[in-house]
């Protein structure tokens, strides 16, 4: 069982989220952290700590910090808390959500629709673009992918076009601009984003977040992002898979109202 769970953490607000990815990529050093201690490092209240071990499942912070105990004695010894651990997560509770279920339909309703899928993304986003472009591709659907933010905009409006945006972030300036410049071209905007309360997620038609700790080649070094992208690439095959079935039952629907006219 892992520490925490995907309900609880896609639960959290922006502050709150900054405690739990402190905590996830800190867990070493909360055995001798007191709550101020934490509220300090996180960058947040005190009142957002205990709004936060709250959402965990804890009466207060020396609760969660026994719970944090418990969690770090299971490990076995010389190893290390995995960010592919809570993708793990991630995808046993997508599994049964009904909620992820009928967004994805949706998204592949949409993309069907479209005359062609844009998939953009810069750094890691770009190669998990093309990743996207290829899939949706071999579905069927006119798919590409894009790594420049200053590809210059087409002329006219692009109403059937869906720009599918990755982002770990979803504040990336450059990004950003992209997004609004294509929404004001009347493009459909779906985006893949870290978490929701981000500006990516909130000028999107529809978003998908997965809430993954923000890691980092060196702590000091926000520009070496090595957040896992397992979900995004479990989300961009569940689409794509989605495409598929969707456009089976399409041609045999065609299949049989074609019959039913010489029956």
């Amino acid at each position: 069982m892992g520490l925490f769970r995907y309900e609880q953490i896609s639960k959290l607000n922006e502050s709150e989220f900054a405690v739990y990815n402190y905590v996830f990529t800190h867990l070493g050093e909360m055995e001798g952290m007191s709550i101020r201690g934490l509220s300090k490092a996180a960058g947040v209240s005190t009142t957002t700590v205990l709004r936060f071990c709250g959402k965990m499942g804890c009466e207060g912070y020396t609760e969660f910090k026994y719970k944090v105990q418990q969690f770090s004695e299971k490990k076995p010894r010389g190893g290390y808390f995995s960010p592919i651990q809570s993708a793990i997560g991630y995808i046993q509770n997508a599994i049964d959500d009904r909620e992820l279920e009928e967004k994805i339909e949706r998204a592949a309703r949409i993309c069907l629709k479209a005359r062609q899928v844009l998939f953009f993304g810069i750094g890691a986003s770009g190669g998990l673009g093309e990743f996207g472009a290829r899939i949706f591709c071999s579905v069927g659907i006119t798919a590409f992918s894009m790594t420049d933010p200053f590809y210059p905009s087409p002329a006219r409006e692009m109403d059937d076009t869906v720009l599918f945006v990755l982002s770990v972030s979803g504040e990336t300036p450059m990004v950003v601009t992209l997004v609004d410049n294509s929404k004001k071209k009347k493009m459909k905007i779906i985006s893949i984003t870290n978490i929701e309360q981000c500006t990516i997620a909130r000028l999107s038609e529809l978003n998908f977040t997965y809430y993954m700790p923000f890691t980092y080649a060196y702590q000091e070094d926000d520009q070496m992002n090595m957040t896992t992208q397992v979900p995004v690439l479990f989300l961009l095959e569940l689409l794509s898979c989605k495409i598929h079935d969707l456009r089976e039952a399409e041609e045999r629907g065609a299949e049989e109202k074609d019959l039913s006219i010489f029956s």
